[in-house]
C-alpha cells in the first residue's frame, strides 16, 4: 500500500520496495492532471489507485530505469493517457529491460512500453503550471528533471538523492552528475521533489551541499590519482566497507563505480 500525503497542490504516493536486508522509499507524484514517474512495477496495484484517484490526464518520466517506469505500461495499454520519456530513451523503453534476480525482486518485472518523446516544456491540466524539462544526465545518460519556475520547485528523479553518496550503478557517470548538478542550481528553486527522499525543504542549500561532497571527493581522488595509486586501491582506501546493496547486487551497485567516474 502506498502511503500518500500531501504538499501544496501536489499529491504524493510512497511505496517501499525491496527485502528486510535492503529497502528503499519509491515516491510518484501527482499535480493537477500530471503525473511524475510511475513507480516500480512491484508497485503496480497501489500506483493505478494513485493514478486513478488522481484524474491523471498526462504522466510524464524523469528517465527509464525500472523503479521510475513500472506502471507506464499498464497507463498505455489501459487508458488513453499518453505517457512522455527523453527522447533517447524511448528505443529502450520498447525492448524487455535486462533484469538481474536481484532486481526482479526489488521492482518486479516491467513490461516493455512505446511512449512519447518529451517536449521542452509541460503544462498541466488548468494550466496553472508550467513545468520545464532541464536535461541532466550522469544517472541515465536521457535523465531529465522538471522544474516548475514560478513556485520553485525542482523535481528532480535522481539527481539529488541525499547530501552523500556512497555507492552508484555501473552505468552512472559522476563527472555528469557533477556537470547536471551546476546547471541545476542556476536555477531558481527552494523545494526539490526526490524520488527517493521525498520532499526536501531547503533543497538548494542541500543540493549545493551534494555538489560539495562530489566535489572534494572528486580532488581526493585525483590527489590519490596523481600519486600513482589506481581506482581500486583509491576504493579501498577511501569506502573501507560494503554496504548492503553492494553485496546483493553482485557489485552492480558499488563505491568503485562512483571512483572511476570521477
Amino acid at each position: 500500500m502506498l502511503e500518500c500525503s500531501s504538499y501544496k497542490d501536489i499529491n504524493i504516493g510512497m511505496g517501499i520496495c525491496g527485502e528486510d536486508d535492503y529497502e528503499t522509499k519509491v515516491y510518484v507524484y501527482a499535480i493537477d492532471g500530471l503525473m511524475i514517474d510511475t513507480g516500480a512495477q512491484i508497485m503496480e496495484q497501489d500506483v493505478i489507485e494513485f493514478f486513478k484517484s488522481n484524474h491523471i490526464d498526462q504522466v510524464v518520466l524523469t528517465h527509464n530505469h525500472e523503479d521510475h517506469t513500472g506502471t507506464a505500461p499498464w497507463i498505455l495499454k489501459n487508458t488513453n493517457v499518453p505517457v512522455y520519456l527523453n527522447e533517447g530513451a524511448i528505443p529502450s523503453a520498447n525492448r524487455p529491460p535486462v533484469m538481474d534476480g536481484y532486481v526482479t525482486k526489488m521492482w518486479g518485472i516491467r513490461d516493455t512500453f512505446d511512449p512519447k518523446p518529451l517536449t521542452d516544456k509541460i503544462v498541466t491540466s488548468s494550466g496553472k503550471y508550467t513545468f520545464e524539462v532541464i536535461h541532466a544526465p550522469g544517472h541515465k545518460p536521457q535523465h531529465d528533471c522538471f522544474y516548475e519556475r514560478s513556485q520553485g520547485w525542482l523535481f528532480s528523479g535522481d539527481l539529488y538523492l541525499g547530501t552523500k553518496q556512497f555507492v552508484c550503478y555501473k552505468d552512472e557517470n559522476m563527472k555528469q552528475t557533477i556537470e547536471s548538478i551546476e546547471k541545476v542550481l542556476q536555477l531558481d528553486f527552494d523545494t526539490i521533489f526526490c524520488a527517493h527522499a521525498g520532499v526536501v525543504e531547503n533543497g538548494k542549500v542541500r543540493l549545493e551541499k551534494r555538489l560539495k561532497f562530489l566535489k572534494d571527493l572528486q580532488n581526493q581522488v585525483n590527489e590519490m590519482r596523481s600519486q600513482g595509486m589506481d581506482d581500486r586501491a583509491i576504493d579501498a582506501e577511501i569506502y573501507p566497507f560494503n554496504l548492503t546493496i553492494q553485496d546483493i547486487s553482485g557489485g552492480d551497485w558499488s563505491s568503485y563505480n562512483i571512483i572511476h567516474t570521477l
